[in-house]
């Protein structure tokens, strides 16, 4: 998950979704129009193979499915965690050997299921071999669209958009929206149960980091963690809206109630953040250090715009400021 497909991991402060890039698909059909302009002719997800036929609307262009996908494969590893969400598995998907060791609660999902690994540069060979009936590509290989469908009918979606909408154009290629209707549907529902547990923390601020070293942190864009602010109730810290690269001073200065330290999988810190700043005066003088309201998220993808992050993400919280202090 290096180099341009690393963005979400934490490393930069903001991830910014490319623009609409207009192409073409592997029958020649040119489209320049924005993708919110037009609706996806699908049917309803039970529908027989044979009325499956639709035409999906995408950054590169229109692509026609004629029936339902089942070997899908996708160069962009963020695009594995709505594919897990929907219970639907590709047969060929780019990192797979970096989530194994990562990403503990993707790959969880993914137990039990053989998945090509097309390698963190994607392989144009194995993803030839793989024999796709659908390729479901990122904005970061638009460059690429011409060669991805000569192999397969290939949609491209932007690698860092909105995490409910991703879902629904995903669920739409594949053919699983009841599927992903029932998702959000759950999420909500648990979101408002969660909300009502966690009111008597809704005067105490939350911030999430993930530790560089060097007494050095990276904070994110409030709206990153809108579904836990907003859906959950939290309270965001005064001052830190915008996200960056924080001192530990600087963060001190903030003055969080609840502070999630996130695992920082690219740059891992020898024992931790815990053991790395025991004995700094700066760290322990922080309140939410202080009143023993730090919380270690091992799984790195809770920072990133996927639907499992935000998933998993509130159950997550929930447990950890559930409880009275």
């Amino acid at each position: 998950m290096r180099g341009k497909r690393t963005k979400w991991s934490g490393l930069t402060a903001v991830i910014i979704a490319a623009g609409l890039a207009a192409g073409c698909d592997g029958s020649g059909v040119r489209d320049t129009g924005a993708m919110a302009d037009r609706e996806v002719s699908a049917p309803n997800s039970e529908a027989s193979a044979d009325s499956f036929a639709r035409t999906i609307h995408h950054l590169n262009g229109d692509t026609k499915i004629a029936q339902r996908p089942v070997n899908i494969a996708v160069p962009y590893v963020g695009f594995v965690d709505y594919l897990a969400v929907l219970d639907t598995y590709p047969v060929a998907a780019q990192g797979m050997t970096a989530v194994s060791r990562n990403f503990p609660n993707l790959n969880k999902r993914l137990a039990g299921h053989s998945i090509m690994d097309l390698g963190m540069e994607v392989d144009m060979e194995k993803l030839l071999a793989s024999q796709p009936d659908i390729i479901i590509a990122a904005d970061d290989m638009s460059d690429k669209y011409e060669q991805l469908s000569r192999i397969a009918p290939t949609v491209v979606l932007p690698q860092a958009g909105e995490w409910r909408e991703t879902l629904k154009q995903i669920a739409r290629v594949i053919g699983q929206e009841a599927k992903a209707d029932d998702v959000l549907a759950e999420f909500d529902r648990k979101s408002e149960q969660y909300r009502a547990k966690l009111a008597f923390r809704s005067d105490q601020s939350v911030l999430f980091v993930m530790y560089n070293g060097k007494e050095q942190f990276v904070s994110w864009p409030e709206e990153r963690f809108e579904p836990f602010y907003r859906g959950l109730g939290l309270k965001p810290v005064p001052g830190a809206a915008k996200g960056g690269t924080l001192s530990l001073e600087s963060l001190s200065s903030l003055r969080p109630d609840h502070l999630f330290v996130i695992n920082n999988w690219s740059n891992p810190i020898q024992g931790g953040v815990k053991e790395a700043l025991k004995d700094n005066k700066v760290w322990n003088s922080i309140e939410a250090v202080k009143n023993d309201r730090v919380y270690y998220l091992s799984d790195p993808s809770i920072a990133g715009p996927m639907a499992l992050a935000k998933i998993d993400g509130i159950e997550e919280i929930v447990n950890a400021m559930g409880k009275p202090d």
